[in-house]
């Protein structure tokens, strides 16, 4: 009789200080949830150097593509300034180098049978899909003839501002 009330006391005791111990410790806060940054958005000089490289002609067509890429507002901006060349079809392609690519936009193409001889400027904005593409360095830039379709060809290339 004595070991059973001395059983009983002791789950009582141990009870009682399970329960002071499970009251008496708070749960901290979880901090990480203000602790979320996101990464700086960045910009981006763009250039491309389109020449016979990107394609094995044996055209003596150059280009150059100068522009700016904006993470913040997703906008891509360009120029396109070309010599010894008639093209009849610029546009900017999405893909590994030396494939045919995916169209992403035409830049130009030629109306009415008139050639532009004018450097060409532009903007778009990006998708999320296209945005990723374009900093992986799968763009490029190809500049159809008459002759050759694509004539010239050259990558864009990204470098921080």
């Amino acid at each position: 009789m004595r070991d059973n009330l001395h059983r009983h006391l002791l789950i009582k005791i141990s009870v009682f200080f399970i329960l002071v111990f499970i009251t008496g410790c708070k749960k901290k806060e979880d901090v990480t949830e203000e602790a979320k940054v996101k990464p700086p958005l960045r910009t981006y000089i763009v250039t491309a150097r389109i020449d016979k490289k990107g394609t094995n002609s044996n055209s003596d067509g150059t280009a150059v593509l100068k522009g700016n890429y904006d993470e913040s507002t997703k906008i891509l901006s360009y120029a396109v300034e070309f010599k010894n060349i008639d093209p009849t079809l610029i546009t900017l392609r999405n893909g590994p180098k030396g494939s045919t690519g995916s169209l992403v936009k035409e830049i130009y193409k030629q109306t009415a049978g008139k050639v532009t001889t004018m450097a060409l400027k532009g903007s778009l904005e990006l998708s999320p899909l296209n945005e990723r593409n374009l900093q992986k360095g799968n763009w490029f830039v190809a500049i159809n003839t008459l002759a050759l379709s694509p004539e010239i060809s050259g990558i864009l290339t990204l470098k921080q501002q």
